[in-house]
């Protein structure tokens, strides 16, 4: 098997050198030592990210790594060809944050994120502002004591830069990543966005900070976050009085509205950009005023593509952007990074624990935020202008935002189980169930001990099963728990006789603090074509860690599947289509006549 698995590597890594020889090639060609149109340079990038986009996929790589890769490969092929194309390529690759958190807007539940409590709210808020402190405090007392720190540059002048570019974390990373997992809607995802959320706030602040040399502009910054909320408060209205009734007008033209739609999208972007925030925040706000459409659902099947394409293109000019570099600058790189995690961890997991998340929240909160924000670019040529920073800052800042990117991808694809794994070493297991007074604490619409038989997530199949009791064994109702997110199910639930708890089954937070610990049985009766951020085999395992003695009934897309489950554990394995063969087959023999 590991031979087999060592042949199908080799043979990508041929291929995929067969495939860039004619790269290589061009590299050399006389058209490509002359520069090149926006269009060609363009097309170049995406050829190259195409290709190496398949070998990642079939190696199960992170799509993110072969963008950034193919930039580096065409810094080093074609960089002279291209030169003047870069900086375009740039800006033009900045639409996909705007769709992206145009995005984001349309898909955001605001009730959702700030009903996490005031004291998360305020770990949230406070965290940059924090971490800027506790940096430039840790590097003041090195300083004192004669010790240089690796990584968080050579003089006090840098001191405050430095001390941000660890603050601030990758909003078109992150977001990627956790929509890419169907992750934003967890527990960590609500905190982790409202986090980046406040970041561009105090990344603004920061921004305002350095370009007047440190010569705070407060009335500048007040007439700037006023004239956001002005934008905003009208924006809300237009979208209300004037957009709703354009989109009604046009709802049988769904191309029309995703025109309109874009066309809001921008008009919002560059009015923020004009007040001097980001035109990403603007594209946020606009996403926000028409999510509550109905149509909402259309402008994200149009949009989506176009954020696809836009975001591999950024991911491409970022690898692009790279200057070349050195062993002591990718060492010193390397310390930023481990610096960036540190912070995370040390300050704002804390923060989150004293808020009252549980440790896998906070724990993956900010392991989700364990990385350089591409907001720090933006700071680099500002520092270099006022003598405070020097070209070897640029490239190592660089170079470590990108690190952290590609530590990024694999830290937030197993950010709960390496948030398990933290609680574990930590000790922390006593603090699991520990909620704050204003966090949204599991509630029971019902009454009575824990149950025992927990049904994790309610879909048909739950319902049907309820409904198969109701009717054969009313007695068992009451020893049934229905543990969901869906308020609108709750109603329905608790008028057929069951007890039912708020909660999201994807947090293993969850699964702690609704009784699962002293329950007999857990069904998952959803499969995973349908779960979102898990799997039978994620709550099968996280149901074990809980409570080891526990019989686990999960659900299968497949055989193959059912049989993987019950062999990892599970004391049943229930696959619908399979067990509505039977049922098909007996109605076409009578059909038949037979």
């Amino acid at each position: 098997m590991l031979k087999t698995k060592r042949l199908i590597i080799f043979l990508i890594l041929s291929t995929a050198c067969f495939l860039l020889l004619p790269l290589t090639a061009l590299a050399k060609t006389p058209a490509f030592k002359s520069e090149i149109g926006l269009v060609a340079a363009i097309g170049l990038a995406v050829i190259s990210a195409s290709v190496l986009s398949v070998i990642f996929h079939k190696l199960k790589q992170p799509a993110l790594l072969a963008y950034i890769v193919s930039g580096l490969v065409i810094h080093g092929l074609f960089y002279d060809a291209i030169s003047s194309s870069v900086h375009v390529m740039e800006q033009v690759s900045h639409l996909g944050l705007v769709f992206l958190l145009f995005i984001i807007g349309l898909e955001m539940d605001l009730g959702g994120i700030f009903n996490l409590g005031k004291k998360t709210a305020a770990a949230i808020l406070l965290q940059t502002p924090l971490t800027v402190i506790v940096i430039i405090a840790v590097q003041w007392g090195a300083d004192k004591i004669g010790i240089t720190l690796p990584g968080l540059g050579s003089g006090s002048a840098s001191w405050f830069y430095y001390a941000v570019v660890i603050a601030l974390s990758s909003t078109a990373v992150v977001v990627k990543l956790l929509a890419d997992k169907f992750d934003l809607g967890s527990q960590a995802g609500r905190v982790t966005i409202l986090t980046l959320i406040g970041q561009d706030v105090w990344a603004i602040m920061a921004l305002s900070f350095v370009s007047a040399q440190g010569a705070f502009g407060g009335t500048k910054l007040l007439i700037m976050l006023g004239g956001a909320t002005a934008a905003t408060v009208a924006a809300v209205g237009l979208s209300r009085w004037v957009l709703m009734p354009v989109m009604s007008m046009l709802a049988r033209s769904p191309d029309l509205i995703a025109l309109v739609s874009m066309g809001w999208c921008f008009l919002l972007a560059e009015c923020f950009s004009q007040i001097g925030l980001s035109a990403e925040m603007g594209a946020l706000i606009a996403g926000l005023t028409i999510g509550r459409l109905p149509i909402h659902t259309e402008i994200l099947s149009k949009v989506i593509s176009l954020r696809d394409f836009f975001m591999a293109l950024f991911f491409i000019s970022l690898g692009i952007s790279l200057p070349p570099p050195s062993l002591s600058v990718i060492g010193d790189a390397l310390w930023l990074v481990l610096f960036v995690f540190a912070a995370r961890l040390i300050i704002f997991t804390p923060s989150l624990l004293a808020a009252g998340q549980g440790p896998i929240v906070a724990f993956a909160s900010s392991i989700n935020l364990a990385q350089i924000s591409e907001f720090s670019l933006l700071l680099l040529p500002i520092g270099i202008a006022h003598h405070v920073l020097e070209i070897r800052d640029i490239s190592v800042i660089s170079y470590a935002m990108m690190l952290s990117v590609l530590l990024t991808t694999y830290a937030i694809k197993y950010n709960y189980p390496l948030s398990i794994f933290c609680e574990r070493i930590l000790r922390l297991q006593k603090l699991s169930c520990s909620c704050g007074e204003d966090v949204k604490k599991p509630v029971r619409a019902g009454h009575g001990d824990t149950a025992d038989i927990i049904l994790a997530g309610y879909h048909h199949n739950a319902e049907a099963l309820i409904h198969y009791v109701s009717a054969n064994d009313p007695e068992l109702l009451s020893h049934l728990e229905v543990v969901d997110f869906n308020l609108k199910n709750h109603s329905k639930i608790s008028a057929a006789g069951v007890k039912v708890i708020y909660g999201d089954i994807s947090n293993p937070e969850t699964l702690r603090c609704t009784g699962v610990a002293d329950a007999r049985i857990v069904i998952s009766s959803i499969s995973d074509m349908f779960l979102r951020n898990t799997s039978n085999k994620d709550l099968l395992n996280a149901v074990k860690m809980v409570n080891p003695n526990v019989l686990f009934i999960a659900t299968a897309d497949n055989i193959q599947d059912a049989q993987e489950l019950e062999e990892s554990g599970a004391f049943a394995c229930i696959s619908p289509q399979v067990e509505a063969s039977p049922a098909y087959f007996a109605a076409v023999k009578k059909a038949l006549g037979k």
